[in-house]
């Protein structure tokens, strides 16, 4: 019995640790378009998670919602701050900083 729950855990860690992965790619894929449609840098080419907690989804499930932060610029100086927000893996919205 302590097999198949020690199992039970691995398996959910990995799928967990998957389904991470997956949720960074789209996050920086939806960044990178983003900047990308606005002429801005995508700086550090990546995203940083933020935020992890879960949410109801409208299919009326339990599902991880993640909130990634990225770091763009529009003349390579002065750093911005936008956001990816991910239900599951599903793009729920994302979002630049207003610029002062």
């Amino acid at each position: 019995m302590d097999t198949l729950i020690l199992l039970t855990a691995i398996g959910l860690l990995l799928w967990f640790w998957q389904q991470s992965l997956r949720a960074r790619e789209l996050a920086i894929r939806t960044a990178q378009e983003l900047c990308a449609r606005q002429n801005l840098q995508l700086l550090d080419a990546t995203v940083a998670l933020s935020g992890l907690r879960l949410r109801r989804a409208t299919a009326g499930h339990i599902a991880l919602q993640r909130t990634y932060q990225f770091e763009y610029s529009r003349d390579g100086d002065v750093r911005q701050r936008g956001f990816v927000l991910l239900l599951g893996l599903r793009l729920e919205t994302a979002g630049l900083a207003a610029e002062s």
